[in-house]
């Protein structure tokens, strides 16, 4: 476990969203390409014509990446008043048709992910956060490709652009992710994400959590607790909270091998630090 910087105060967390909600529907673009393609990478690699391995499956997804990426930029260009719930929507018809043939289920609280943070008024630009998996069709440290993408809009130009793409520590894994606090000027969203291995069976289930800090043009990892079992972790008061078994002590039948780590925010000054280490 480690916390890479210091609080010293604590303020509330708060974690706006955008509520409006736009009446032209006939701005939303449609879905049902992408949502083809998607739904053939993610059937089951024994059931792929001859000649597919796990290299030429991970490169189609990653083509496919691509194209969710432009997507999701024409749609912002398009619909300019798009509420994070109807873009939410609109990946979820791309990244979720498939289920449930596939490993990766979806739902309200699972992937894919959209959080916003509005700035500025009617007259200023507008950051989308999005969290996604898609699925391979295959288990293994690279049996899904995990995004978590930064997107910028200008509300007054109509601008739109993608500013940076992180999220790959979570290949492989089957990731939840939440938003534990926003930040103005410049805009930040720190994003909370945990997983499990796809596959993973046995008293302990590989996993780990990442606390991103997503910035405008930058996708940063600040908090990371890369080798753990059985991992949940949630957004709290405070900051957020991990639980978590230590592998070593739950495999040498050590008495009380479960931790509890709650992780406080200073607002004022963008920091976190460990205020809670409790074994159990």
């Amino acid at each position: 476990m480690r916390s890479l910087t210091k609080a010293h105060s604590l303020l509330p967390l708060i974690c706006l969203t955008a509520s409006v909600h736009a009446s032209d529907s006939a701005k939303l673009l449609p879905t049902t390409y992408l949502a083809s393609r998607v739904k053939r990478i993610s059937t089951l690699l024994s059931e792929s014509p001859p000649g597919t391995t796990l290299e030429t499956r991970r490169l189609e997804g990653l083509r496919v990446q691509k194209q969710i990426t432009d997507f999701i930029v024409d749609q912002l260009r398009a619909m300019p008043a798009i509420s994070k719930e109807q873009l939410r929507q609109q990946l979820q018809a791309i990244l979720c048709s498939p289920f449930p043939n596939t490993q990766l289920e979806c739902g309200r609280e699972q992937p894919p992910y959209v959080f916003d943070n509005s700035w500025g008024g009617s007259r200023g630009p507008s950051q989308f956060v999005v969290a996604y998996v898609v699925d391979l069709g295959f288990m293994g440290p690279q049996g899904s490709i995990s995004v978590v993408e930064s997107y910028t809009r200008n509300d007054s130009t109509g601008m739109v652009r993608r500013g940076a793409i992180g999220g790959s520590e979570f290949d492989g894994y089957l990731p939840n992710f939440q938003c534990v606090q926003q930040f103005y000027g410049p805009p930040e969203i720190w994003v909370l994400a945990w997983g499990q291995v796809l596959g993973a069976s046995g008293r302990g289930l590989h996993g780990r959590a990442i606390l991103y800090r997503v910035k405008a043009d930058a996708v940063e990892p600040a908090w990371d607790d890369a080798a753990q079992d059985n991992v949940t972790a949630q957004r709290n008061e405070l900051g957020w909270e991990v639980n978590y078994a230590d592998h070593n002590l739950l495999y040498g039948n050590a008495p009380q091998p479960f931790f509890l780590d709650i992780y406080a925010i200073d607002y004022a000054k963008r920091e976190f630090s460990r205020v809670v280490h409790y074994r159990h």
